[in-house]
């Protein structure tokens, strides 16, 4: 058998459900044959896919959730899967299915434009290349309102067709993580989203499904359909390559048979992990004005003396000789005077500024760093709360 890879192709934007368009390709007409046989119809086939979403983060993004038909109607199941690295998911019989991608939603409130493909399942023989979808990112002002709401009802619709992945404690916690990061987005309508994020967290919490997940060869359901991580929402699957760095907060699955269950034996126990930043305070401060310190200083009158004349009563200071001379040549009888004192200034008080009036900064505290816990986390699968 010819190791033939599946077609990588990126997905091409067009018109679709969601105001920011639905991209679609069918990738039929090109994409070489997987190498399969009569007797693969029966076995464990997978499609190969890498999703591509620049900006998209293991621990804080919301995991692709992808959308599995076949053409008959058999398959039918929705599966939370990771980006930005190749995942299997197990169809069970060969042929030609639909994968329509619910985007992811970041931390900032950005998402992508919705995409589809035509993908062709295969043998999971670890040589086959994967078909790769490439979403384009809308940053987190171009998303509408109406689009934000859109992507919060298909996650509540996905969770009623979920697999694992997208049921019970893992299927809250990833509903809850996308309400998160939707209400990130300024243009989102809360009240809206949480309706429909709701709807899917008690549908999660119900654990139940009604996926057509497929027929795989030990002649079980396979519960999964994806062998995945799904990034940061617990998804719990096996990736077809190792992530880079951490595995974000994704929780674990088993295989058996070649296909990933639930564990029905052991019910899963959060550890949750008190999440917490640091808030700094600045130092109190208060303004204490103080008035200015003065004294007051007493100045004496001034005063002048002058000459008056006996006789006439004139005021003869500037020249009392003259007057007396001048006065006895015209006939006059000016002979003598007399002086006073004469106040040319009253005496008044100063007011003398020793200091000058001023405002004082008093601290009231001194600055400090708040410790702030913003919610918990669990250590084991990454739920929030």
């Amino acid at each position: 058998m010819a190791g033939a890879g599946i077609l990588c192709a990126a997905l091409l934007i067009g018109g679709g459900a969601y105001a920011i368009s639905h991209a679609s390709w069918t990738g039929d007409s090109n994409a070489p044959a997987v190498s399969q046989s009569k007797d693969d119809e029966k076995q464990d086939m997978v499609l190969a896919l890498e999703v591509k979403a620049d900006g998209w983060d293991a621990d804080t993004s919301t995991p692709v959730i992808a959308h599995i038909e076949d053409a008959d109607g058999e398959v039918d199941f929705y599966t939370a899967i990771a980006a930005n690295k190749q995942v299997t998911v197990e169809v069970g019989k060969s042929g030609t299915y639909t994968v329509t991608l619910i985007p992811p939603v970041n931390a900032d409130g950005s998402t992508y434009k919705a995409a589809s493909s035509k993908v062709k399942a295969g043998k999971d023989d670890k040589k086959t290349n994967g078909t790769v979808i490439t979403l384009e990112k809308v940053d987190a002002d171009k998303v509408t309102k109406d689009d934000l709401t859109a992507i919060a009802k298909d996650v509540a619709a996905a969770v009623k067709k979920g697999d694992f992945t997208l049921t019970g404690d893992r299927g809250a916690a990833l509903a809850k993580k996308f309400e998160d990061n939707i209400k990130k987005n300024p243009n989102a309508d809360a009240d809206a989203v949480e309706k429909e994020t709701g709807k899917a967290e008690e549908t999660a919490k119900e654990d139940k499904s009604d996926a057509k997940t497929p027929e795989t060869s030990n002649g079980k359901k396979n519960d999964s359909g994806s062998k995945n991580d799904s990034g940061n929402n617990a998804s719990g699957n096996k990736s077809d390559s190792k992530p880079s760095g951490g595995s974000g907060n994704s929780g674990s699955g088993s295989s058996s048979g070649g296909s990933l269950k639930k564990d029905d034996t052991t019910a899963h126990q959060h550890n949750w992990v008190a999440q917490t930043k640091t808030v700094h305070h600045d130092a109190q401060y208060k303004t204490v004005h103080h008035d200015a310190v003065t004294h007051q200083v007493w100045h004496d009158a001034v005063t002048e003396e002058h000459y008056i004349c006996n006789q006439c009563g004139a005021d003869i200071t500037s020249d009392p000789w003259g007057h007396i001379n001048n006065s006895l040549m015209n006939g006059g009888n000016c002979g003598g005077y007399h002086s006073i004192y004469v106040t040319v200034k009253q005496g008044y008080y100063e007011t003398v500024t020793d200091k000058a009036a001023w405002d004082e900064q008093v601290r009231v505290s001194a600055a400090w760093d708040e410790t702030v816990t913003t919610g918990y986390k669990c250590s084991s699968c990454g739920a929030t709360k």
